[in-house]
Formats: C-alpha cells, sequence, structure tokens
C-alpha cells in the first residue's frame, strides 16, 4: 500500500502534463486546420469592374487542364486492338464546402466535399493543377463532375459529392498550403 500511493499520484502528475499535447503543433493531426473559404470573383480586365463567373462561357486555361487529365479505357472482348484513351470533359463543382486533410503513417489524405448546382452529379475527380508537386508551397485542386443540365435542383444533402486524394510525405514536407477550387469559391487549410 506504500508503494502504490506515491505510483498513483505520480502517474496522475505525469498525464496531467500530457494535456497540452493535443494542441501542440508537432501533433500530426494539427498540421492542417480548419479550412477557410473565399468568394471567386472575375474581373473584367477591359471594364475594371467585377463580373460573375459564367461556366458556360469556355475558359482556355481550364481546356488546358482537361487535355491533361486523361483517362485510360480498356476495350474488353477477344480481339480488342489498343486502349483507348479519352479526356476527362468534367466541369468545376458549384461549391466547395469541406476541406479536410487526414494524416496516415506514408503521409496524408485530401478529402474534399463539393456541392453541384444540380443533382445527378457523377465521376467526381479531385484533380491536381500542379502535377509537379506544389509551387511556391502550394498544392492546388480543382473538384469536377460530369454534371447533368436537366435535372432537378434538389436539397443540399442529395447534391452533396466528395473526392479525394493522396500526398505522400515527400509532398506534405514541401506543401505549406493546400486549396481547392470550385465554380463560385476556393477553399484552403494552412499548416
Amino acid at each position: 500500500m506504500r508503494v502504490l500511493i506515491p505510483v498513483l499520484l505520480m502517474s496522475t502528475l505525469v498525464l496531467s502534463g500530457c494535456g497540452g499535447w493535443s494542441d501542440s503543433r508537432a501533433n500530426p493531426k494539427n498540421w492542417f486546420g480548419r479550412s477557410t473559404s473565399e468568394v471567386i470573383v472575375a474581373t473584367d480586365p477591359g471594364a475594371g469592374q467585377d463580373v460573375e463567373y459564367n461556366p458556360l462561357i469556355e475558359n482556355t486555361e481550364r481546356s488546358a487542364l482537361i487535355r491533361k487529365n486523361k483517362t485510360t479505357i480498356q476495350k474488353s472482348g477477344l480481339l480488342r486492338r489498343r486502349d483507348k484513351v479519352v479526356a476527362y470533359e468534367g466541369t468545376l463543382v458549384d461549391q466547395i464546402t469541406d476541406l479536410n486533410v487526414e494524416p496516415t503513417p506514408t503521409g496524408a489524405i485530401v478529402r474534399v466535399t463539393g456541392l453541384p448546382s444540380r443533382e445527378g452529379a457523377f465521376d467526381v475527380r479531385l484533380l491536381r493543377e500542379n502535377e509537379d508537386g506544389p509551387v511556391d508551397g502550394v498544392m492546388t485542386y480543382t473538384l469536377n463532375a460530369y454534371q447533368p443540365i436537366q435535372t432537378r435542383r434538389g436539397s443540399e444533402r442529395t447534391r452533396s459529392v466528395r473526392a479525394g486524394d493522396f500526398l505522400s510525405n515527400d509532398e506534405l514536407a514541401r506543401t505549406t498550403t493546400i486549396r481547392v477550387q470550385g465554380a463560385r469559391n476556393v477553399r484552403t487549410t494552412q499548416r
């Protein structure tokens, strides 16, 4: 009994000293904080005034990104010839509602939730803008999906879509900010 009470007192003191670990910057779960959202407002250089973004007008930078992201489709059958390469033509999701970075032993998973303008979005992809890794510490993504035009608007719950990407420890070491762009807003999270 003499040894048990001092051991219990010492263990409570040691454990109470560890309470700051959850808020520490050394804790990997705190590397990327809460994400913040910014509204995208495109400006017309000739007029000098703010103009809303119109997703029906083709953006030349966006079409270059579509050309970079290609998907390989294999024909099945006995006499199949070559693999067919098709460009992914998904469009930007209307809003980015959530951005989380979840650490793993070999890197981190970037998980994004978006809100298309209508129900029925499919083949959702989180595409990297910069293929070679972060540029000046910023890793930039776009959230894209095939979005039908003639479906009903529906509630936010029925329109919500999710996608993710994996960042290795090497990429994380060079990354200070993760930025995900939608059609109407940009969500960022920083270390």
